[in-house]
């Protein structure tokens, strides 16, 4: 093995997805009790041409009621709603096939709130005082099949738990998340670029990004992060 490819990621997605609607457009679900603030989002959203709101709840219940009919690519929730919580209705709405992306829209910052929702497999985490700056991008980047969620968050997150960032794969695209697992299996470049239909160069590009995300220099760093996050066995 060359030294280049020695120095040169919920493994968890986050959901499927629904079938994007026609003309590409993303379709979203809005799961909120308080009605201006639904109708805050969906002005919001109507500015931009590719994202198209199809349907709404105002509880955990009826979101599960309603989100198989529709089948959105994400659903936007509150965390805190009347009767199920945002944390438990995502957990149901995760075992949908096919599972739609899950983005909380919520005023708790705690990282506990933060940890659950991750856990019960949302994607994304825009805390409500942010909603006009980053909701479009995590919607962006959840259909990408990335996590979103503010970093300062994900740190309180690690402090809170005492130990280091478990969360560190948030930070890498679905494609670093593959190039990392197939190298810590022990794949070459060139394999790598032949699986993924890229090129080597582009392979070394995915490396490098998520070693600096990571903070691993190495492929045995790389190796002993996959195992602690269950890339490979």
């Amino acid at each position: 093995m060359s030294d280049h490819e020695d120095d040169g990621r919920r493994g968890q997605q986050g959901g499927n997805g629904g079938h994007q609607g026609m003309h590409g457009r993303i379709r979203l679900f809005l799961v909120d009790d308080h009605r201006i603030v639904r109708a805050g989002v969906r002005a919001l959203l109507r500015a931009h041409d590719q994202l198209e709101v199809v349907g709404e709840a105002d509880s955990g219940e009826e979101a599960i009621a309603r989100v198989p009919e529709l089948r959105p690519d994400v659903v936007l929730m509150d965390l805190s709603l009347p009767g199920m919580n945002g944390i438990a209705a995502a957990g149901e709405l995760r075992r949908l096939d096919p599972a739609p992306r899950l983005v909380a829209l919520s005023m708790h910052e705690d990282p506990e709130y933060v940890q659950g929702f991750l856990e019960a497999g949302g994607s994304g985490y825009v805390p409500k005082s942010a909603v006009e700056t980053q909701l479009v991008d995590a919607i962006m980047a959840v259909m990408r099949g990335e996590y979103y969620a503010p970093p300062e968050l994900l740190a309180e997150v690690a402090r809170a738990a005492g130990r280091p960032d478990p969360y560190k794969h948030v930070r890498l695209t679905r494609r670093e998340l593959e190039v990392v697992r197939r190298m810590a299996q022990g794949s070459t470049y060139r394999e790598i670029a032949e699986a993924l239909s890229i090129s080597e160069k582009t392979v070394a590009t995915y490396r490098e990004r998520a070693g600096e995300k990571l903070g691993v220099r190495h492929r045995a760093g790389l190796v002993r992060w996959a195992l602690e996050h269950h890339l490979i066995d």
